[in-house]
């Protein structure tokens, strides 16, 4: 049964100005020639209970990988408790310890004693390991013959070839290809039906959001946000934006924040607001009605849509179509309606709206709304099809 308890967690980092001062902390014992010191981890609290998959978000230098390796027991805090109960497993780097000169067969059995598996373990997931892997026929050939996937997805096969309290995810679901991929996650999920935690870190904000109930986002340290996992992402887009304003973050399901008084989403029929119901094949109208809380400059205003797994079907803005808002004065109403054809396939969507300056969210964030409005497609007279997109296709036969 595993369980994390973090708290007041804090780690810093010592360093040196000059080369000379390293030389000097060196022949005192680290008592002179220290002059810098880093925080990469500042008072964190976490509690993470059996069967939680939780993400973890934030730019480079977060505190991401840091957090892990605490918790990893690599390296160790010098500030707070850590309670971690149950085995732990952390998928970091997959294929670190291979020899290449050694065979599949040999890495598996040499890493498998350093990941802890008993040899009698090892005899037992051998030929399991190879088949999830995907390599069976070549267990006898030596690593360097292999390529970089391959070994990856060896490492990963013999790292979760037995299910761990505490699993932890350092962006290894980067691994082979889209079907190896789709195995990977189909393991976490047994995983944690089973009762394990899963802790992610992902820069693939679609694998957070589909994959992970609770989402964590750091930021120079710090735990900005803990939570459901829309409004974590919202978030962090509003941090990319704007780095050094962190006083949007916010745990309300919407918050319009300093820009924009109101905002309205809907989708037209005959000019009115209709129902969020849309036919695969057909036409639609998608009009965003917003009034703004202060002056605003050089507006953008965009949508993303979504599918139910949290895949990204679609997006564009008013600027990328060649309209452009100068400026919007305060409590003044703009709409801005999309017209599109409805080319993806029947099942529920969500809708995501993005109001901000020049060309992309980076440029200077306004308001980011992540799958704030849900709608659903159906299918009424048309072929039924596969995948996510739909296109009205004829066939001939000759």
């Amino acid at each position: 049964m595993g369980s994390i308890r973090i708290k007041s967690l804090s780690k810093e980092y010592l360093g040196f100005s000059k080369p000379h001062r390293r030389i000097l902390a060196g022949l005192s014992f680290g008592y002179w020639g220290i002059d810098t010191r880093y925080r990469a981890l500042s008072d964190i609290h976490l509690n993470a209970k059996q069967g939680e998959a939780i993400g973890i978000i934030g730019r480079n230098g977060a505190g991401k990988s840091t957090l892990l390796k605490v918790l990893c027991g690599v390296i160790q805090a010098e500030e707070g408790e850590i309670e971690i109960e149950g085995t732990l497993r952390a998928l970091l780097e997959l294929s670190v310890g291979f020899n290449p000169e050694l065979s599949g067969e040999e890495n598996v059995y040499y890493n498998g004693l350093v990941w802890g598996y008993q040899p009698n373990e090892i005899r037992e997931i051998m030929d399991s390991v190879f088949e999830f892997a995907g390599l069976t026929e070549f267990r006898k050939i030596p690593l360097k013959n292999y390529s970089s996937g391959m070994s990856m997805r060896l490492g990963f096969s013999l790292a979760t070839a037995r299910r761990p309290d505490i699993l932890i995810v350092d962006e290894a679901l980067a691994v082979g290809d889209a079907g190896f991929q789709q195995k990977c996650l189909n393991r976490f999920y047994e995983f944690l039906a089973q009762g394990s935690i899963v802790l992610v870190v992902s820069h693939d904000l679609s694998l957070v959001s589909h994959f992970c109930k609770r989402v964590i986002l750091l930021e120079k340290g710090k735990l900005l946000f803990d939570g459901e996992p829309k409004k974590a992402i919202e978030n962090y887009m509003h941090l990319l934006a704007n780095p050094e304003n962190l006083e949007f973050i916010d745990s309300n399901p919407l918050s319009l924040g300093d820009y924009i008084e109101s905002l309205h989403i809907s989708f037209l029929q005959n000019d009115r607001p209709g129902p969020d119901l849309l036919f695969v094949g057909g036409e639609t109208c998608l009009q965003i009605e917003l009034q703004a809380k202060q002056d605003l400059t050089d507006v953008t205003v965009g949508f993303h849509i979504d599918d139910g797994k949290g895949v990204r079907v679609f997006g564009t803005n008013s600027l990328l179509l060649g309209e452009k808002i100068p400026s919007l004065k305060r409590s003044e109403t703009r709409k801005v309606q999309f017209r599109f054809p409805v080319h993806f396939s029947e099942g529920k969507y969500s809708l995501g709206v993005a109001v901000h300056k020049g060309e992309t969210h980076m440029e200077g964030s306004y308001f980011w709304g992540e799958s704030i409005h849900d709608f659903e497609v159906e299918r009424v007279g048309v072929n039924k099809s596969v995948g996510l997109a739909y296109f009205p296709v004829e066939v001939r036969i000759s």
